[in-house]
């Protein structure tokens, strides 16, 4: 007979006591009940026995979803949602014991409770398999809306705990957060309040907040502490600490961000003192590219970052109680293995490093056809959002999607640019780099940065408008340094001049630049024929002189002449066709073998 699963630690546990767990699964409590004593009791007992927490999850019906089995401090959770709509509780509560035999919640159980929206959080001490005590929690409606104020109950016995009418709790919560009638609920904001964190100038806050609004997440303050060496229990001082934790609670934040790479420690006190979910820059780039991601090559790239990101960061919040809840730095294809364990992960992390390879053998593949065709390949690359798609677009009509945000376009394009003298290149669009671009990220785009290795010509895009230019070139530089490029042929393109630029800072930047460079507009055409002409010169070497006769009988390889390249002379002889031309050496073989380099005698 099919058994529902145990989650969690299990390891260690008497066949007895799993037997017992899973009984639970055939027990029902009453609907309009917390639990029934049945459950309790057996929770009860097991926790006391084998020292560890115990979770259980009951849906409104009255039925066990879920059991899982923790260690003495903590309990995973894993249950999926009934919710029905933005203004319903989930539909589960949570019922879970503490083998210390203190009944109060947690930090992580209040936080546990508003990232899952439960109905109810209830923990039970539990002592010498007895319920000492009992308190529970639900969520406060404030103004109409689910923010983060609690109501507790408790401590009680467990007699009463299975008396208290719950139905009637429930619908007096969701009754308060219905949206006023006078609010269409398509306009209702459902962006996270964040609050961001630096231990450098404030300054360097500005790209974190449009990081964090293209994530989805409201930045309602900013936080700065200057340090020349971060905390290394909580990257920033225990006194800004406590600020950050009455400042979060006065502001009803869900979420706080920093602006550097946070360690596993230094997110677990964090999350443990100010009692919200902690995230990082890097987790914050790896969401965006959760959400950005479209292909199935993009989606494996994004999933191997954060499980290796995720991998050492398996102990704090994330893992005590919700992992979970929805929200930036939880979305993407992998994040229900953010829950499993760590030989679960590294699995998944060599099932995808193999998809991977056969992804890049897939592009090496591609890579040698357009070398066997001889067709220069181009790539633009640059800073998030200096308009590295919307250049395409112009130069060769590939509707790729474009918007004023960072990182719009992940998955790389490549669309063919005719040029001057059918002229032929391949453009090949890829994801823009950022100040401090994670490693992860960088492993795991190996396959699509390869495009950026391979090509013949870099055209490095720069928003010319932005006061930070310098700072932008840098980064993408040293990108390129990382993937050993930084030597290639290069075209500097400074666009967006057609809004208000510096421009003794942008003539500044072109006299320090190695590289050609060109200014241009891709949204209005400003110097697109230049760059097109820059294209030329630079791919010149890619095309062969033809000098010679041809055969009456081979008028197809004018055509072809014509068709793929520049003709400079064309005589027709009884001898034959005279012809001097350049051809792209893609088709230079197939008019080579039949040119003949002296004048054929008369028939």
């Amino acid at each position: 007979m099919f058994k529902k699963p145990i989650y969690g630690n299990t390891q260690g546990l008497k066949k007895s006591d799993l037997d017992l767990l899973h009984s639970i699964y055939d027990l029902v409590a009453d609907k309009n009940t917390i639990i029934s004593l049945d459950i309790a009791r057996i929770m009860a007992a097991i926790s006391s026995s084998c020292q560890r927490e115990l979770a259980v999850f009951i849906d409104r019906q009255g039925r066990v979803v879920s059991v899982g089995v923790g260690d003495a401090l903590t309990v995973q959770l894993q249950a999926r949602s009934r919710r029905r709509g933005t203004y319903r509780l989930a539909g589960l509560r949570c019922i879970h014991t503490h083998p210390s035999g203190n009944g109060k919640l947690s930090r992580v159980d209040y936080a546990a409770l508003h990232e899952l929206r439960l109905d109810v959080m209830a923990a039970m001490g539990v002592l010498g398999g007895k319920i000492k005590e009992v308190c529970f929690a639900c969520l406060e409606p404030q103004e109409e809306q689910l923010t983060k104020y609690f109501k507790d109950f408790g401590p009680m016995s467990a007699v009463q705990l299975t008396k208290f009418n719950l139905s009637s709790l429930i619908q007096s919560i969701e009754g308060r957060i219905k949206p006023p009638a006078s609010v269409c609920p398509t306009d209702i904001q459902k962006d996270e309040k964040a609050i961001l964190v630096t231990i450098a100038s404030e300054d360097t806050l500005d790209e974190l907040a449009l990081l964090a609004e293209t994530a989805g997440a409201t930045p309602m303050a900013r936080v700065a502490q200057r340090r020349n060496v971060p905390n290394t229990a909580y990257f920033i001082g225990r006194g800004k600490v406590e600020e950050l934790a009455q400042l979060r609670q006065r502001l009803g934040a869900e979420l706080i961000i920093f602006d550097s790479e946070l360690t596993p420690t230094q997110t677990r006190n964090l999350e443990n003192a100010i009692g919200c979910r902690i995230i990082d820059r890097t987790t914050l780039i790896l969401d965006i590219f959760a959400q950005r991601a479209r292909t199935k090559e993009g989606q494996l790239q994004v999933e191997l970052a954060q499980l290796r990101y995720t991998l050492p960061r398996l102990t704090g919040l994330g893992t005590a109680l919700s992992r979970l809840g929805g929200g930036i730095g939880t979305r993407g294809p992998g994040e229900t293995k953010l829950e499993t364990d760590r030989r679960h992960i590294r699995r998944r992390i060599d099932e995808l490093t193999k998809a991977l390879e056969q992804v890049r053998q897939h592009r090496r593949q591609q890579r040698q056809n357009r070398r066997e065709s001889a067709i220069p390949v181009v790539a633009l690359i640059g800073y998030t959002n200096a308009g590295k798609s919307t250049l395409l677009n112009t130069l060769t009509q590939a509707q790729a999607f474009t918007a004023n945000q960072l990182f719009a376009t992940l998955d790389p394009t490549t669309r063919r640019l005719q040029l001057t003298g059918n002229r032929e290149v391949l453009l090949t669009d890829t994801v823009g780099f950022i100040r401090n671009l994670p490693h992860h990220l960088i492993k795991a785009f190996r396959a699509t940065l390869e495009e950026v290795v391979e090509a013949d010509i870099l055209l490095h895009v720069v928003d010319a408008s932005h006061t930070e230019l310098t700072e932008q070139i840098t980064a993408v530089e040293s990108v390129l340094t990382n993937l050993g490029v930084q030597e290639k042929t290069t075209i500097m393109v400074f666009n967006k001049v057609d809004r208000p630029i510096n421009h003794q800072l942008l003539e500044q930047v072109k006299l320090s630049c190695p590289y050609p460079a060109v200014e241009i507009s891709a949204l209005t055409g400003i110097g697109i024929e230049q760059l097109k002409e820059l294209i030329s010169q630079n791919t010149l070497h890619q095309r062969h002189l033809v000098k010679g006769w041809l055969p009456y009988d081979r008028t197809d390889l004018i055509a072809l002449l014509h068709r793929h390249g520049e003709v400079y002379r064309e005589e027709y002889n009884p001898e034959g066709i005279f012809v001097e031309a350049e051809i792209d050496a893609s088709h230079w073989m197939n008019v080579a073998e039949h040119i003949d380099q002296n004048a054929p005698l008369s028939k």
